[in-house]
């Protein structure tokens, strides 16, 4: 018998997640794939391998042969006393069996029209700085903090954002220049000592002075324009023109396509022991001094993209938040992977 698994209670998905013979980080991407929609029939099949529906298929008894009573009863519409309810159907109260209800009547006696229910508006559930002059979206957390700044290798400073390809013509962003404050999807922004300042709608903020961000707001770091609006998610169901994600470093601006499907391992070259990686951060000047080898995996699975840390010297941030090893984070739109003082911006584009 063929079970679907994206129609299988979780609980016991999680248990086929578990018992399959895939290392962590393979069960932990499979959770995350179940949740957002993207998984796929070969994964099925891998858990279908130790699937314990089939196995309690397997194991139930042989159905009984219906004596000639049970068929009269069957017949005149009676209940089947050799008919067997699958114990994992069965309700464990009597009170939990459902009995048919009739429709509602109204006064006149006829079933009254039922109205279509209102479609609530959609709350987007992350917001940006998108820079007006360029192509860079900086996707804000919904909870913790974020810096603003540029990559200084000399005083070890690297920032949670770098902005240093996108003030490369005039040199107005500080190292340490601003940051974002998040609590429950709403933002703040703070001035962290900057030499050229952070104006807010023409408005320059005051050193520690905090202002809530409204969509539309004009936000201004040194000679960077940034607007502060919504974030567009990634569709639920992606289509067959599945749109391109890439990865950008910002400290040179250099972009690397990533695939639909697949693996790929981002790092630098080591000429000595003949190693170099699919994405490869080597010509990336002086901050590719602070990229492990092997860095981070990205797993890639129907256009969407899961990153992992590989044990790199220097660990690796998303949005400002540290990864664990053996930790598998999917992306978003906006997002900002922080490899030991190398930015990496991960965004699709026509999104």
């Amino acid at each position: 018998m063929d079970f679907v698994c994206r129609e299988c209670p979780e609980i016991v998905r999680n248990r086929c997640i578990e018992a399959c013979n895939q290392s962590p980080s393979v069960k932990l991407m499979m959770r995350r794939a179940f949740e957002v929609g993207t998984d796929t029939r070969e994964m099925w099949n891998r858990l279908q391998m130790n699937c314990l529906l089939q196995k309690e298929d397997l194991d139930l008894p042989p159905r009984r042969r219906s004596s000639l009573l049970s068929q009269r009863l069957k017949e005149k519409g009676g209940i089947d006393p050799s008919a067997q309810v699958p114990l994992s159907q069965a309700p464990d109260r009597p009170s939990e069996i459902s009995q048919p209800s009739a429709p509602p009547q109204s006064a006149s006696g006829v079933a009254p029209v039922r109205k279509p229910e209102e479609t609530p508006a959609t709350i987007p559930a992350r917001y940006c700085l998108n820079l007006q002059e360029g192509h860079h979206r900086v996707g804000l957390p919904v909870q913790g903090e974020i810096v603003l700044g540029r990559f200084d290798l000399m005083s070890n400073v690297s920032p949670d954002v770098d902005l240093s390809c996108d003030d490369r013509e005039h040199l107005t962003i500080s190292r340490r220049h601003a940051r974002v404050i998040a609590q429950v999807g709403q933002h703040r922004i703070e001035d962290m000592g900057s030499t050229n300042g952070t104006r807010i709608n023409g408005v320059k903020l005051g050193l520690g002075q905090q202002i809530l961000l409204r969509v539309g707001d004009r936000v201004v770091l040194g000679y960077c324009a940034f607007r502060y609006e919504a974030l567009p998610e990634m569709p639920a169901q992606l289509h067959a023109d599945l749109p391109q994600a890439r990865l950008r470093v910002s400290f040179t601006g250099q972009w690397f396509p990533l695939p639909e499907w697949g693996e790929l391992i981002v790092g630098r070259r080591d000429l000595v022991v003949g190693f170099t990686p699919d994405v490869d951060l080597s010509d990336a000047d002086e901050v590719a001094h602070v990229v492990a080898r092997r860095h981070v995996k990205v797993t890639a699975r129907g256009g969407r993209h899961y990153v992992e840390d590989l044990g790199s010297a220097n660990g690796t941030k998303v949005n400002g938040i540290r990864m664990r090893l053996g930790e598998l984070r999917l992306l978003a739109p906006g997002d900002h992977l922080w490899l030991g003082g190398c930015v990496l911006a991960y965004d699709i584009e026509d999104l």
